[in-house]
């Protein structure tokens, strides 16, 4: 991905996407029970949806759809060459990084199915899946 494409796309706020997304769920729970849930819309939300949250909003980072701020300016785009040459390895360990599988598990799949492990390990290195382990934080 070239400098001048990384520089077009406007860098957002995880933080700032996931209260806007809690306080949708808020108004919901609100709306399904007839009266304001309050905090607890926005703590229901955090506890059942940031994880996932994150997971996706890295892939995106990864894959260049959204530059998010919180996660390495560096990372924004690594994956854009491994898509677009159609490397078969990669779209399937995103695929499973898409589903919820972690580093083991992806390790463990490529054990079973005999895939090279150098070769699974590189590019589980680019998707660096700890860079997505962000604690929330509340204002």
């Amino acid at each position: 991905m070239s400098q001048a494409c990384v520089l077009e796309v406007e860098v957002c706020s995880l933080y700032e996407a996931a209260f806007e997304e809690a306080r949708c769920h808020r108004w919901i729970e609100s709306q399904k029970r007839g009266y304001d849930v309050g905090n607890n819309g926005f703590l229901d939300w955090y506890n059942r949806f940031w994880w996932n949250f994150l997971r996706y909003r890295h892939l995106e980072h990864l894959l260049g759809e959204y530059r998010w701020s919180e996660f390495a300016s560096e990372a924004f785009g690594v994956l854009v060459p491994l898509i677009e040459s159609g490397d078969s390895l990669a779209l399937e360990i995103i695929d499973q990084y898409r589903q919820g599988c972690e580093n083991l598990d992806i390790l463990n799949w490529a054990l079973r199915n005999r895939v090279s492990l150098a070769e699974v390990r590189e590019r589980l290195a680019l998707i660096n899946m700890n860079d997505a382990r962000i604690d929330p934080r509340f204002n």
